[in-house]
């Protein structure tokens, strides 16, 4: 869901304000200004923040998780001719120890 910020008259006691909603589309949003704030006139109404898709926003995780794909992609292109015999050699040990007990 996105937020949206837009110049809102709200009469004559509360005057101007700068109100901002939460909704999937600027008409949501208007529909929003009108019911909650009452707002009698809505101007400049925008887009200040969007719905988290990939790694924007305060998707942390997605990005920690993506840099530590990419280093250890990173490692066992460097350094395959280790990363080979050692894989085969844990495979090789789990392996047995599943077939002890």
């Amino acid at each position: 869901m996105a937020t949206w910020r837009a110049e809102c008259w709200l009469g004559s006691s509360a005057g101007r304000q700068t109100l901002e909603v939460q909704a999937n589309t600027s008409i949501g949003a208007n529909e929003q200004l009108q019911r909650v704030y009452r707002a009698e006139q809505i101007s400049n109404i925008r887009e200040v923040s969007n719905r988290s898709i990939g790694l924007s926003g305060g998707d942390t995780d997605a990005k920690i998780w993506l840099i530590a794909v990419v280093g250890v992609l990173y490692l066992l292109v460097t350094y395959w001719y280790v990363a080979i015999p050692v894989s085969v050699i844990l495979g090789i040990l789990i392996c047995m120890g599943r077939n002890e007990g």
